[in-house]
């Protein structure tokens, strides 16, 4: 049996619309196939358990990042959690194999509308999520690719409850996209 990390980098899941119905429905769906560590709720003071997360990491075939994209860079939590689990031994260097032909993709919200990713004043999806990419390829990561779900901010008391039904809508249908991904990588 294939399993399923994901890693859920939300500072605050309880506000969270798109990436907390997100992972619902990943879970609904897969079981216990999948795996979520919520950094937020495990390390609210950032002091993450590097072994625990290297053996999340190790127990798993596909990797799925999941969080909003903050002022076009990842949260804090989830670059930290990167620069403390993937060390030398463990995703590179000498001995560091332990992350080589496992999947990885991104799932990524954002704010924003598509258009303003559109390369001139904010750069691309893509282009923003190169770091990431790279780190992945250099650990040895199978890369498959990000998924962006544009659009997907709500404020309560700013936005209504029409905006809130496109979002849970959008959402589903995000879900659905990473669902059928996954299950083609298993």
């Amino acid at each position: 049996m294939s399993n399923i990390l994901v890693i859920s980098a939300h500072q605050d899941l309880n506000i969270s619309v798109s990436n907390r119905l997100i992972l619902d429905e990943l879970t609904q769906h897969f079981g216990d196939k999948i795996s979520i560590r919520r950094l937020s709720d495990l390390y609210p003071d950032y002091q993450i358990d590097v072994k625990a997360e290297q053996d999340a990491l190790i127990g798993a075939d596909v990797v799925l990042l999941q969080y909003p994209t903050f002022w076009f860079n990842t949260p804090a939590i989830l670059k930290k959690w990167l620069d403390d689990v993937w060390l030398y031994g463990f995703a590179y260097g000498e001995g560091g194999d332990k992350l080589h032909g496992k999947k990885l993709l991104v799932s990524t919200t954002t704010g924003s509308g598509e258009n303003t990713y559109n390369g001139q004043i904010v750069a691309t999806i893509d282009d923003l999520v190169k770091p990431v990419k790279h780190s992945a390829l250099y650990a040895g990561f199978d890369w498959q690719g990000v998924y962006p779900l544009y659009g997907a901010l709500y404020i309560q008391g700013v936005h209504n409850d029409e905006h809130l039904a496109q979002l849970q809508t959008n959402a589903k249908n995000h879900s659905n996209t990473l669902i059928e991904k996954l299950e083609a990588l298993l």
